[in-house]
């Protein structure tokens, strides 16, 4: 009985180190199954895709494929377009594939997954792998020049800044940028901005624009000019009213420069002294007239009858010029034409906007034979007259308005006709009409005998002859430029 217990006692003890070990052999398959599996599992995951902790350019790409590796470098290096900016803002965008442009981004990254994927995917597990690369960029440098040169950079045209009248003052008006550029200048910094990878270029910084040639700085003094010429008057006197010429039309005569001289427009000057003689003029023109004996009248023109104004028009242009480019007020008198010593004016006093005759003149009724003298509306004298034959047309005393324009004591008259008539007498007082030899003057040799027809047969050889005693008056009492009308 006590061999039995003890071989049982024994067995017992084996069953108790049999245990534990079974165990941990089946805890060692199960591990092993699992390495197996993880490894079995880590190569099927990691077969095509870069290994744990591996980082390219410090970007974890852990697990990533060659395809979706590349995608992320190619995306960071190359934008889809080169954008341009233009001097005002404007965008001009390119697509860079039109430029001819690739990189060795999926070479190079191919070259280290490769390096990689040739090592068991779990020593990734063990310690990170870095790598680093730089991508190399190329384009076709042809293909920037023919699509830049094809590349609309718009169409706006420069403009120079200006000096406008507006709201009755001057103003400067800006010059305008336009879009005229050297598009070689623009395709050189392209160029030289893509090769250092800057996809986003301004214009303005390849010195490509060409810019306005008159800023609004350059037109300030020309301005001050302007401002100060607009306020310039050029008052031109006609004894009973004046003509300002100032503001916007005498500016429109004016060219100013850079240095801020002034220069006139001759032929708007000439322009507007036509318009003055247009306005102003009463040279060789009919008047009405209201006669002593035949009431209300009009009293033609003659080639004999010299009164009125007559502005020179020439010289008076070359005034206004002058005045203008002076740049001052000033008040002149327009230049009136002149004919040596005769000046082609009327009487001061009689000028008016109506008339130019007034209530002061010589009135000679040649149909009547009659002289009388107003001044200042009344009659101071009245007489005959002898006035030219009418059978000769050269001795015809034409109707018209005279002035008298010198005066002269013991005068000879010489001259002849066309008609083969001669004369050489003296009178004593010769009161002078006319610039052709036309006269009020005694004539002694007829002694009393003036008025009526005596014109007809016995004429004078165009002067207007009269007793002493009539001349005497007019040369002592009527003064110079005074008018003489004359009408039958």
């Amino acid at each position: 009985m006590a061999t039995k217990t003890k071989q049982q006692s024994t067995n017992k003890k084996k069953n108790k180190h049999v245990l534990p070990l079974v165990l941990i052999i089946c805890i060692l398959v199960l591990l092993i199954a699992s390495v197996a599996t993880a490894f079995v599992l880590g190569n099927a995951k990691y077969k095509n895709r870069f290994i744990p902790n591996t980082y390219i350019n410090d970007v974890n790409v852990s697990g990533q494929t060659l395809k979706e590796t590349c995608s992320i470098f190619e995306t960071v290096n190359i934008p889809t377009y080169l954008t341009i900016t233009k001097h005002n803002g404007e965008k001009v965008e390119i697509p860079v594939e039109k430029l001819g442009f690739k990189n060795d981004t999926a070479e190079k990254v191919e070259k280290i997954y490769k390096t990689v994927s040739k090592k068991p995917w779990y020593k990734g597990l063990f310690g990170e792998k870095r790598y680093t690369f730089k991508s190399d960029v190329t384009y076709d440098p042809d293909k920037v020049v023919s699509v830049l040169k094809v590349t609309d950079f718009g169409k706006t045209k420069n403009k120079d800044a200006e000096i406008v009248f507006e709201n009755n003052k001057y103003v400067i008006k800006d010059a305008v940028q336009g879009d005229e550029l050297d598009i070689n200048k623009l395709t050189k910094y392209v160029i030289d901005q893509l090769n250092n990878g800057n996809f986003q270029v301004k214009a303005e910084d390849s010195g490509c624009y060409s810019h306005p040639k008159i800023t609004a700085d350059d037109l300030k003094p020309t301005l001050a000019q302007l401002e100060k010429m607009f306020n310039v008057k050029i008052v031109y006197d006609f004894n009973y009213t004046t003509e300002v010429l100032t503001g916007k039309k005498l500016m429109d005569m004016v060219t100013i420069n850079k240095q801020g001289k002034v220069t006139a427009d001759r032929d708007k000057a000439m322009a507007y002294v036509e318009y003055l003689a247009k306005k102003y003029d009463t040279y060789n023109t009919e008047r009405k007239f209201k006669a002593t004996l035949q009431g209300n009248i009009t009293i033609p023109t003659s080639s004999d009858a010299k009164y009125g104004w007559w502005i020179y028009q020439d010289e008076t242009c070359d005034q206004l010029v002058k005045l203008i480019e002076a740049g001052k007020t000033t008040k002149v008198e327009p230049i009136y034409f002149s004919d040596g010593n005769f000046t082609f004016t009327g009487r001061k006093e009689a000028r008016s906007a109506n008339d130019d005759i007034g209530n002061t003149y010589i009135e000679i009724d040649l149909s009547n034979q009659t002289l009388w003298y107003y001044e200042n509306g009344k009659k101071r004298w009245e007489c005959g007259i002898v006035s030219g034959q009418t059978t000769s047309a050269v001795r015809t005393t034409l109707p018209g308005v005279y002035k008298l324009w010198d005066k002269q004591t013991n005068y000879r008259m010489k001259s002849s006709n066309s008609e083969g008539d001669r004369w050489d007498v003296t009178c004593s007082y010769w009161n002078n009409v006319s610039l052709c030899g036309i006269g009020l003057h005694d004539s002694q040799w007829r002694g009393y005998a003036v008025g009526g027809d005596i014109y007809k047969y016995n004429g004078s050889h165009g002067c207007i002859n009269m007793t002493l005693e009539s001349a005497k008056f007019i040369y002592d009492n009527v003064p110079y430029d005074t008018p003489v009308v004359m009408y039958y």
